[in-house]
């Protein structure tokens, strides 16, 4: 289940289960049975399969500059902040954003390869490699059977047999992050070529692509997020502002709805499914801040287990 690139951290679930060398989960004998269990390899009455009842949840990024990168699963919800319960090592990204699919594998961005890796779930084995031929990505997000990989001036449109179009726009000069509404139109954050901050459309995921009017956000581009109504967040990176926009890929246009002050800077967020909490990396204090939604009310952090010396990067909620 286990390559050399995936590094598995103690936790302490094993206190409840017994964890064996090859990361799987075994279950303990009830005390009354214990006495009682063969010592051959016949299994007692009691013996189960152990239930995957502690998974990682959600998924944090870290790295020092674009080298040393981890990715580092917890589970959700994590009020008493323990510690990972895996992680996935030797990842390249800087200020990136990963992605996961409905079945829980997750999706990091490789900027030495220009490449996407794929990890099955619970900090599992490499999946598979896709190569970005449009260049290396900064954000990865996936929708559906699609998966979309922001960088540089494009956006690259793959699948897990490989990356077959992309999407561009001749003011991008440096994007930033891409996400899918419910009707399959692309978004994307960037820095226009005169420097300021803004969106662009791609309707139904084809070019062209049209400018977006109404974008108020300030200083950076920022992550976006669709919640299942598809309003768009936008959480200004390295500030403290997130904002929330009704939206029309058909009139290329948002309307900033609210504004929210957040507790700490922040870079990138990911809802749960039921669209009733956010986790947001809070790039003052690298930790993990979690609101509920939508009424952005915080409930607390963790950062047990975050290396001390890198910086907090993307984040996805599994569930």
């Amino acid at each position: 289940m286990r390559m050399k690139n995936v590094a598995i951290l103690a936790v302490a679930a094993c206190s409840l289960v017994a964890c064996s060398g090859n990361n799987s989960i075994s279950p303990a004998a009830p005390a009354a049975s214990a006495a009682s269990a063969p010592t051959n390899l016949t299994r007692p009455a009691w013996w189960r399969e152990a239930p995957a009842t502690i998974r990682a949840g959600v998924y944090v990024g870290q790295a020092n500059g674009s080298t040393d990168g981890m990715v580092f699963g917890y589970k959700s919800p994590n009020k008493s902040d323990e510690a990972p319960l895996c992680s996935i090592g030797n990842q390249n990204f800087d200020q990136s954003q990963i992605a996961a699919d409905t079945a829980g594998n997750v999706y990091s961005p490789n900027l030495a390869t220009a490449a996407i890796n794929e990890y099955s779930p619970n900090c599992g084995s490499l999946v598979r490699t896709i190569v970005d031929p449009y260049g290396a990505a900064v954000d990865v997000t996936v929708h559906g059977n699609g998966i979309y990989a922001a960088g540089s001036q494009t956006v690259a449109v793959c699948t897990n047999a490989g990356c077959g179009s992309s999407l561009t726009d001749r003011s991008i000069f440096q994007l930033e992050t891409v996400a899918v509404d419910s009707h399959s139109n692309v978004w994307a954050s960037y820095y226009r070529q005169n420097g300021g901050p803004t969106l662009i459309v791609w309707p139904g995921g084809s070019m062209p692509g049209h400018i977006v009017t109404g974008d108020v956000n300030q200083n950076t581009p920022g992550d976006l997020i669709f919640d299942k109504n598809d309003t768009l967040l936008s959480i200004q990176t390295r500030f403290t502002h997130a904002y929330v926009y009704h939206c029309s890929a058909v009139l290329a246009s948002c309307t900033n709805v609210r504004t929210i002050n957040l507790k700490s800077a922040s870079l990138f967020g990911s809802l749960n499914a039921r669209n009733t909490n956010i986790q947001l990396t809070d790039y003052t204090n690298q930790a993990v801040d979690v609101y509920t939604y939508p009424s952005f009310a915080y409930e607390y952090s963790y950062s047990r287990g975050l290396m001390p010396n890198s910086a907090i990067q993307g984040i996805v909620q599994t569930h």
